[in-house]
């Protein structure tokens, strides 16, 4: 069971990416593992803001459309990138498993910081 969640946070990151293919015309570079952290963890962040609060689904799209690429922008990242490195990493799933095990504590630690909105005073 803990193996199976980072195969369905996997997916979670590919939709996003894997509509309407970026212009890619020739090798791409692999992501580095700790970048792969960092993007991977903003990227969840973004799908939690996305699933938070949002009235409509034309609405959720629309902020989807600015928080995926703002994403991989502060990155200096390239959609094609994020498609190979994560094509990369499922293939290896030794270091796929090192990265999401990453991702799963940074993201456990920023949650015990952040507040309940009732506690706010």
């Amino acid at each position: 069971m803990k193996r199976l969640l980072p195969a369905l946070l996997l997916i979670l990151v590919i939709l996003p990416f894997s509509c309407n293919r970026g212009e890619s015309s020739g090798k791409t570079e692999i992501i580095g593992e700790e970048k792969m952290v960092n993007l991977l963890i903003e990227t969840h962040l973004a799908d939690a803001i996305l699933s938070k609060d949002v009235n409509t689904l034309d609405h959720r799209k629309d902020m989807a459309l600015y928080f995926y690429p703002s994403v991989l922008e502060k990155y200096s990242v390239t959609r094609a990138q994020m498609d190979s490195s994560v094509s990369y990493y499922i293939r290896n799933p030794k270091i796929y498993l090192r990265i999401y095990d990453k991702v799963m504590k940074e993201l456990e630690k920023d949650k015990g910081e952040i507040k309940p909105k009732d506690s706010i005073e």
